[in-house]
């Protein structure tokens, strides 16, 4: 093999683990410049009813932790767990961990998905054609906002994060009051 493929595989390679690898400081989470609405489009809820998420109107928290996924990412399957302890965490606080699903698949094959990675326990909602992840501009998955009790999105981050690490938790208390 030639010295220019062996370069590349290394190359390709090191940026392969660059953007798997975990996040893990909770300096990642920032607060935007400038707050802009959640929209108030239709998604569906785990009922397979359409669903709008109101904030602050149908909603009665200090705020929500809204994560986008989908079935075939594989960060996103990594971080389920970390969601969940993250909604346990943040249950004296009034702040809920909601997902959004932007993948196409039957919504109980989702369901079975996210009960067999370990966020049985949080409230879904599936997007399957994206309004919400357009309107937010939102890049790629898995990203995560943070939406305030007046349902302005504070924060964002875009990538697999340690949610039910201290300090992480501690920042997203300190984003959302």
């Amino acid at each position: 093999m030639n010295t220019l493929k062996i370069n590349k595989k290394i190359l390709f390679f090191f940026f392969l683990i660059l953007f798997s690898n975990n996040t893990l400081a909770a300096d990642n989470l920032k607060k935007l410049n400038f707050s802009i609405p959640f929209p108030n489009l239709a998604i569906l809820n785990s009922k397979e009813k359409s669903f709008i998420l109101e904030f602050p109107k149908n909603t009665m928290k200090n705020g929500y932790v809204i994560n986008f996924w989908a079935t075939w990412c594989v960060p996103c399957k990594k971080e389920m767990p970390d969601l969940s302890l993250l909604n346990l965490k943040l249950q004296k606080y009034n702040i809920e961990v909601l997902t959004i699903s932007i993948d196409k698949k039957n919504i109980r094959d989702q369901l079975s998905f996210l009960f067999n990675n370990g966020a049985s326990d949080l409230n879904h909602f599936f997007d399957k054609d994206m309004k919400i992840f357009k309107a937010l501009k939102l890049r790629g998955i898995p990203t995560t906002v943070l939406v305030n009790k007046q349902g302005l999105v504070v924060s964002k981050h875009e990538g697999i994060l340690k949610w039910g690490e201290a300090k992480v938790v501690d920042k997203v208390i300190k984003l959302l009051n």
